[in-house]
């Protein structure tokens, strides 16, 4: 009987810990109170510009965060944030500079810590599309790429078409990728989602920024060809590229592959 209690403690103990890992919050504010908006994994998260924003519930272990100023600097910020703990509040300021805006860590405390601030944007996480107040919709080429979805940018596209399979979304494939733990299973699973489907290039873009090197980028990127939708966009793949041996590599391979398309 005890035994049986000390395995039902540690299963309820795993249980309520697994749970709490998935919740933290991300502070930003900007110094001289310029207005941003905030996109987490490419999904908009407030959809009017704000200079204090506090996201909420958080609920995975890392995020891929681009901070838009809609002002005349049109400044893009992209920034990876990671969270080794859970119930923790990560606080970061918008710096102004010569170049532009700094993006600088202030700090980090558990949730409750922080004293209230009544002049905070608190919006909650989300991963699903927000629709931009319609004041903002033509403001920016940046906010109109983002915020469009798949059958919208299918039908605005004229371009040569690859696959012909009805468009995949993504957004289910970088979420399996991303809870996943190790890195050959993160590349399995990417090869086994592009196989037999069909993305556009923004979409596929996504799904191989969530790798980190370079020759796991090409070989995912070589494959992805025969399941992109728009291929005149193609060639927008070679911005994943940090290292230039790659880049020439796929520069080649989109050689070569025009030039049997020429043929």
């Amino acid at each position: 009987m005890r035994i049986k209690l000390v395995i039902l403690s540690i299963f309820t103990l795993l249980h309520i810990e697994t749970f709490s890992q998935l919740n933290n919050n991300l502070i930003v504010k900007s110094a001289d109170s310029v207005h941003f908006f905030i996109f987490v994994n490419d999904i908009l998260q407030n959809n009017s510009p704000y200079y204090n924003i506090k996201l909420t519930g958080f609920d995975r272990s890392s995020m891929k965060m681009k901070i838009y100023i809609p002002d005349s600097s049109k400044q893009i910020i992209e920034k990876s944030i990671y969270f080794e703990e859970t119930l923790r509040e990560t606080s970061a300021e918008l710096i102004p500079s010569a170049e532009g805006f700094k993006f600088r860590y202030t700090g980090e405390v558990p949730i409750g810590v922080n004293p209230l601030d009544t002049n905070q944007l608190i919006i909650p996480y989300r991963n699903t599309p927000l629709i931009l107040d319609s004041i903002y919709r033509i403001d920016s080429t940046y906010l109109n790429d983002s915020i469009v979805n798949p059958s919208s940018q299918t039908l605005t596209y004229k371009g040569k078409t690859g696959c012909k399979k009805p468009l995949d979304n993504s957004d289910l494939l970088i979420e399996k990728i991303e809870n996943e733990l190790f890195s050959s299973k993160k590349l399995e699973l990417a090869k086994k989602g592009l196989t037999n489907h069909c993305y556009l290039v923004n979409d596929i873009k996504k799904i191989i920024s969530l790798f980190e090197f370079d020759d796991q980028k090409l070989e995912l990127s070589m494959m992805s060809f025969l399941c992109t939708y728009d291929l005149e966009n193609f060639s927008k793949l070679k911005e994943l590229f940090l290292l230039n041996s790659s880049l020439i590599t796929f520069e080649k391979f989109l050689n070569e592959n025009n030039q049997l398309d020429k043929n």
